[in-house]
């Protein structure tokens, strides 16, 4: 039997404006030109390959501009943040159809990777995974938004006072690309 993903509605905060597309051009790309990993290739290729500003081919120029719209500021003055550290059993089988969507060497399925993602953080942070191989990072940073019933009850009972709601994600697979997973 086959899991469905449910699609789970999200207040207007969270939602992702379709005027936050951007157009991705030569002159953003002079930006990250210089960074190491910027592949090569003809500008035209490149921005034929992103989609901006989730996407992009070459180090994402938009990447700063999300982080300043959805970081969340540091204060040390301020700063109450206290986790001890996360300690229990994480098991997961790898018979998801998540996890099956394609291999990788290294691949954690994406409930173990949930539980650190719902212990270390708050509903809308961001989680930066720099080396982000499958994805299943992003994929368990938006599912902790809309968790199956029988994960919920498992993890609500492994960590008391768990705040469900899903984080969003800044994924780099490599130097030559990154990935915005927001709502």
């Amino acid at each position: 039997m086959q899991k469905q993903l449910k699609v789970t509605e999200t207040t207007e905060e969270e939602r992702v404006d379709k005027n936050d597309k951007k157009k991705l051009t030569a002159a953003d790309l002079d930006q990250v030109r210089r960074l190491e990993g910027f592949p090569l290739g003809r500008d035209e290729e490149i921005i034929k390959l992103s989609d901006p500003p989730y996407y992009t081919a070459c180090p994402n120029p938009f990447l700063l501009n999300f982080v300043d719209r959805y970081g969340k500021p540091f204060d040390s003055a301020a700063d109450n943040y206290h986790r001890e550290p996360f300690a229990s059993d994480v098991s997961e089988g790898k018979n998801d159809p998540i996890y099956n969507a394609h291999s990788y060497h290294t691949k954690v399925p994406h409930r173990a990777i949930m539980r650190y993602i719902l212990h270390y953080t708050e509903p809308g942070d961001l989680i930066f995974d720099g080396f982000c191989g499958t994805g299943m990072t992003g994929v368990a940073a938006q599912l902790c938004g809309s968790p199956d019933p029988e994960l919920k009850l498992q993890v609500e009972q492994e960590i008391p006072g768990v705040k469900w709601g899903a984080r969003r994600a800044v994924l780099g697979g490599s130097l030559t690309c990154s990935h915005i997973h927001c709502l």
